[in-house]
């Protein structure tokens, strides 16, 4: 039998899309701004959320490689930007995995501001439109991404499946 649609699944979906698309109104309005102090912020989000991410979903991984791919971040900004930008990302790190920073409260973080800055500045309904349209798409394009790879992992299941043994001798008794 079909599942039924259902009204709270599509007021679901409704905000998943209007959290996703202010998500990408408020991460335009960052880039776009050509503030440093914008796009700096938007950096140190960054840096918060890689060690919380990386803490957190590396939990099946061992330790030893959670803190390798921090130290190669921080790596990485030793080298392209110096001491100090490097101090300041190993401070944002260490935060980002005390406070178990993930992708959902940033995604979230950056549409409250897509929508506080929508609201205060009075954005146009076609610009709302557009940002719901997208968030929208990125919804639908996540559930299709999940469906595929959940397929792919049926399909690697049933691959791995051995066949029943048999024994040599099936008269003799164990």
């Amino acid at each position: 039998m079909r599942p039924r649609a259902s009204f709270g699944k599509g007021l679901s979906l409704a905000a998943r899309a209007a959290k996703a698309g202010g998500a990408c109104l408020g991460l335009a309005l960052l880039v776009l701004s050509g503030d440093p102090a914008a796009i700096l912020g938007l950096l140190a989000v960054a840096a918060l959320a890689i060690g919380g991410v990386v803490w957190t979903a590396g939990a099946g991984q061992p330790a030893w490689v959670r803190v390798l791919l921090l130290v190669s971040v921080l790596a990485a900004a030793r080298i392209t930007a110096g001491t100090a930008a490097a101090a300041l990302v190993a401070a944002l790190l260490a935060l980002g995995v005390l406070f178990r920073i993930r992708t959902e409260e940033v995604v979230l973080g950056l549409a409250v501001f897509g929508g506080i800055v929508a609201a205060v500045g009075r954005a146009s309904p076609k610009l709302l439109l557009v940002s719901w349209t997208l968030g929208i798409v990125l919804v639908a394009l996540r559930a299709v991404a999940s469906a595929v790879c959940r397929g792919l992992r049926k399909l690697l299941l049933l691959k791995s499946e051995k066949a029943r043994t048999v024994l040599l001798n099936p008269e003799a008794k164990w």
